[in-house]
């Protein structure tokens, strides 16, 4: 699976924001959250690994989940990451910025799930959950275009 879109944004600005977990609190928000064992990092570090407990909406407890952090490349602005839990064996995660232009990002989540015989129905809560995501990045990027954003990107919007 893979999905895409265009930031109003400039590359370098998306690739540090796409790293805080405060901004996957807040393209999240809706419809998943997550309670990180020992607190959530500022920022993800590649080769660690991040166990939680999943909240649909926010708040009704899910399973716990584990993601890995395989690949976290600066100069080609990309991540990869492992994860699993619940019914899910294995979900492998890209995520890229490219440039587009000076104000302007492709952003892309490339997905690979294994959830044996629910991996169908896993399939569609992903092609939601993910273009979800993205307009809920489309929605953070116009406000960090913003002069007036001071740079912090997810906060409590």
């Amino acid at each position: 699976m893979r999905v895409t879109t265009r930031l109003p944004l400039r590359a370098d600005v998306a690739w540090d924001t796409v790293k805080r977990t405060d901004t996957l609190r807040y393209v999240t928000r809706g419809l998943l959250g997550f309670r990180v064992e020992g607190g959530a990092p500022e920022r993800l570090a590649e080769d660690e690994t991040y166990r939680m407990r999943l909240l649909f909406f926010g708040v009704v407890p899910a399973w716990r989940h584990e993601i890995h952090v395989v690949r976290l490349d600066e100069r080609a602005r990309e991540i990869r990451t492992e994860e699993r839990g619940g019914p899910v064996r294995d979900w492998r995660h890209r995520i890229t910025v490219d440039e587009e232009g000076w104000s302007s990002t492709r952003y892309t989540d490339e997905l690979d799930i294994s959830a044996g015989a629910v991996t169908p129905l896993v399939w569609l809560y992903a092609q939601f959950f993910y273009r979800y995501r993205q307009m809920r990045w489309r929605r953070l990027a116009r406000r960090l275009a913003r002069p007036s954003s001071g740079g912090q990107p997810a906060g409590s919007a």
